[in-house]
């Protein structure tokens, strides 16, 4: 008869490439030998192997349910009947770790969130939080499928901070992981979704890990060598790196068209004032004087037609690089990340209003023109 003590084994080992643990039975008198087998979880024989003694050390077994059995081989060689199957589990206590870079989205609106979590050396119970600030927000729920998938169930509470919290996961022994800022909290899916994707590109070093430290230098320079980029940079808004540099080019293509313009009728006008001049003490001209100054007030009206042009076409574009940088400058703001409690979430308001007043007249006394032009230019946002 082989009576066979079996318990739950721990194993705490100093290498990780190396994990040992010892299966005993009682010694059977006449024994020369015994047979074990092992079976794991799925029925498959792992181990069928002759041992003299009556110990086993099971060198870089994993975690998991597994059976054993013994028989006992005689004098003459023979291997008698074997015991019946018995269980026994390994633990192995090593600190969990995550394979993935995966950066988890919360949102208030949903009422639980279910985390996937692959990784290794999961064992049951494992307990996960989310951690911010001091807070802990432990998992109401934990499967672990298998040493290398487990799915998180977290309640979702509305009074919670949003903001980027640390990932972790506490083995039975109390072996901690700690990964920071793995998940993000927020008051809507979508904003959740898109600091997630941006956290990632954080930890895969595709943008730097400053990113929130110095938003508004980074942003701001940006924006200020190419309208729209820095709103790409800090927001990820591909549209605005396209379309406002078009807008800006526009705007100066046709404050540089007007001004060409303007150039030519002013010269014209010069012309003909001179011109003007001469033909005015000559009263034998008086009828190529009146010809004249039509010709002059017709060039006057042209300049100053296209001196408005310019001054419309230079304040759309300065109202507009200044709408880029103000622009430039909430994104940022919708980026910080503050120590306590977080992500600063809020909706924003943005109102830009310009006008322009302009205030011209025609000098019969000397040769120009007097333009004068008053801009109104009002930002409000509200947060």
């Amino acid at each position: 008869m082989v009576f066979c003590v079996t318990t739950t084994l721990y194993s705490e080992p100093e290498v990780e490439e190396s994990t040992q643990h010892q299966l005993r039975w009682m010694e059977v008198e006449g024994a020369t030998g015994y047979v074990l087998e092992i079976k794991n979880s799925s029925g498959y024989l792992v181990l069928s192997e002759k041992v003299k003694g009556t110990t086993y050390d099971l060198v870089n077994y994993t975690s998991g349910v597994y059976e054993h059995r013994v028989a006992v081989i005689n004098k003459l060689g023979k291997v008698g009947s074997y015991s019946d199957w018995v269980k026994f589990e390994v633990v192995v206590s090593r600190v969990p770790t995550l394979t993935k870079d995966s950066v988890y989205s919360v949102s208030k609106e949903e009422k639980e969130k279910v985390f996937l979590l692959e990784g290794k050396d999961f064992i049951h119970p494992m307990k996960v939080y989310m951690v911010t600030g001091g807070k802990r927000i432990a998992a109401k729920k934990v499967v672990i499928e298998s040493d290398s998938v487990a799915k998180a169930t977290f309640a979702v509470d509305p009074d919670s901070d949003t903001g980027i919290y640390d990932l972790v996961l506490e083995n039975p022994r109390n072996k901690t992981l700690t990964v920071k800022q793995r998940v993000v909290l927020s008051d809507s899916k979508e904003r959740a979704a898109n600091f997630a994707k941006r956290q990632e590109r954080i930890i895969k070093k595709e943008i730097p890990e400053d990113y929130y430290e110095t938003p508004y230098w980074s942003t701001l320079w940006r924006s200020s060598v190419l309208p729209g980029w820095g709103q790409k940079y800090i927001d990820g808004k591909n549209w605005k790196l396209y379309v406002y540099p078009v807008v800006a080019a526009s705007a100066l293509g046709l404050y540089a068209n007007s001004y060409n313009r303007f150039l030519a009728a002013r010269s014209d006008y010069q012309s003909a004032v001179l011109l003007g001049a001469i033909l005015a003490e000559n009263p034998d001209t008086q009828v190529l004087w009146f010809l004249n100054r039509s010709n002059a007030e017709s060039s006057f009206n042209r300049a100053k037609s296209e001196l408005g042009v310019i001054q419309v076409g230079a304040g759309i574009l300065g109202a507009f690089l200044v709408y880029n940088l103000v622009d430039s400058y909430f994104s940022a703001k919708r980026n910080v990340a503050m120590k306590e409690p977080g992500i600063r979430i809020g909706s924003e308001n943005q109102r830009v209003f310009a006008s322009l007043i302009q205030e011209s007249g025609f000098s019969q006394t000397r040769p120009g023109m007097e333009v004068g032009s008053r801009y109104q230019i009002e930002f409000s946002s509200r947060f």
